[in-house]
């Protein structure tokens, strides 16, 4: 397996949908962190995946369900229900299998710096409308960080400090204890109100709505991570609905699947068995895997031992940063800007240009050449007269060895 850059049509810039429809299979081969088509650290198939009870860790409540409404909230309808994600973020775990790597590094990424960083939250909530943040930290402490990075004050709702920006369009409400956030490049369709309104108990919610969700969320609890929605987590594509949770223990890190399927349908035990024992769908390393059948009801568990510690490559335990952009039409020129939040070295940062010519072709254009490190105040102007057909401008993080991950995209007002 290759650890450089992938390869040029290999693009990194996915919106939150595209994440969550990847959901854990595609966390789980490290496309998250720009390693698509690498499956040699997989475990082999067939007869290496031994059953048997195992001693996972127990969940806790689901109060990520809170902020989630119905689907019929959406402006745009879901039939069938959407995805979102939920952490318990805390600091990096180098003995943690890939997969947990994997999705605590996008959901750092996702995000913009708040004055608090991302291990210091105690939960996350993230779908296509936006994010939620919750933890002990100092409101004042958030809103003058915002203040300080190019976000401007719009005013208050229901309690909560808004503060918005219009670069990229992003939006924040600051509460005791929460922070709710939207960002037009990573939200499918952000409303912060729907959120703050849902998390206040005045829209119907979504396991109030959805029975298949009512009763995984009631079944899988929450986890230091998952991944959940209405796409099939079983191999057969056979479940209407699941989650997908890592929980971490002393020794090993347990990843449970919980699939509902449509009465009648729901596989028998040796059936699903058979499905994991060819499938890529658990994590790596695992030594030791548990199936249940209830109902219409199936969880899939599996232990994977810690590892030796592992260095973490850039894309991996990225910086966490609110980067602006400002376009000069008349000079078509961009200029782009750290604005708060962690240095980042300079040889880390590459641009990628999106056109129409070559929409899936990912160019590494050094943008602070030179420079040690990219601290808050620090600018670069990218010179686009030369790039008529380009649509959009990528920041990029890479040191050159490992694979590469979006850090900002603006799209260009042409």
């Amino acid at each position: 397996m290759s650890h450089g850059p992938p390869e040029p049509s290999t693009r990194t810039d996915l919106s939150r949908r595209e994440a969550l429809r990847r959901g854990a299979a595609a966390l789980a081969t490290g496309t998250a962190v720009g390693t698509a088509g690498c499956l040699s650290s997989l475990p082999p198939l067939g007869g290496s995946l031994s059953y048997g009870r195992l001693d996972v860790p127990p969940a806790d409540e689901p109060a990520y369900r809170r902020w989630l409404p119905t689907p019929e909230a959406f402006d745009t309808r879901y039939d069938d229900g959407y995805a979102f994600a939920y952490a318990e973020p805390g600091p990096y775990v180098a003995r943690a299998p890939r997969t947990f790597r994997a999705r605590r590094a996008y959901g750092i990424r996702a995000l913009d710096y708040f004055g608090v960083g991302y291990e210091n939250f105690d939960r996350l909530v993230s779908c296509d409308l936006g994010t939620v943040l919750e933890g002990e930290f100092d409101r004042d402490t958030v809103t003058a960080t915002l203040a300080d990075s190019g976000y401007a004050s719009e005013g208050s709702y229901r309690g909560f400090d808004l503060y918005g920006r219009r670069d990229t369009r992003r939006r924040a409400a600051v509460g005791d204890g929460v922070l709710v956030w939207t960002s037009e490049r990573t939200d499918d369709h952000p409303d912060l109100e729907l959120l703050v309104d849902t998390g206040a108990g005045d829209r119907r919610r979504y396991h109030e709505g959805s029975e298949a969700f009512a009763a995984v969320s009631e079944a899988a609890g929450a986890s230091r991570q998952l991944v959940a929605g209405p796409y099939s987590m079983d191999p057969r594509d056979y479940s209407e609905f699941g989650i997908d949770a890592v929980r971490l223990g002393e020794d090993a890190a347990y990843q449970v699947l919980v699939m509902r399927f449509a009465d009648g349908r729901t596989p028998s035990k040796g059936a699903l068995e058979s499905a994991f024992r060819e499938s890529h769908r658990l994590t790596e390393a695992r030594d030791g895997t548990e199936v249940t059948v209830d109902g219409q009801l199936a969880t899939v568990a599996a232990r994977a031992p810690f590892a030796s510690p592992v260095d973490p490559t850039p894309p991996e335990d990225p910086p966490q940063v609110t980067w602006g952009a400002d376009y000069d039409a008349d000079a078509e020129a961009l200029t782009l800007r750290h604005e708060a939040g962690d240095p980042v070295p300079g040889s880390w940062l590459q641009l990628d240009f999106a056109d129409e010519p070559n929409p899936n072709e990912v160019e590494h254009v050094p943008v602070w050449e030179g420079v040690d490190r990219v601290e808050p105040g620090d600018t670069a102007t990218v010179d686009l007269a030369d790039r008529p057909t380009a649509t959009a401008v990528s920041l990029l993080l890479s040191d050159g060895d490992s694979g590469i991950a979006t850090l900002f995209r603006y799209e260009l007002p042409r």
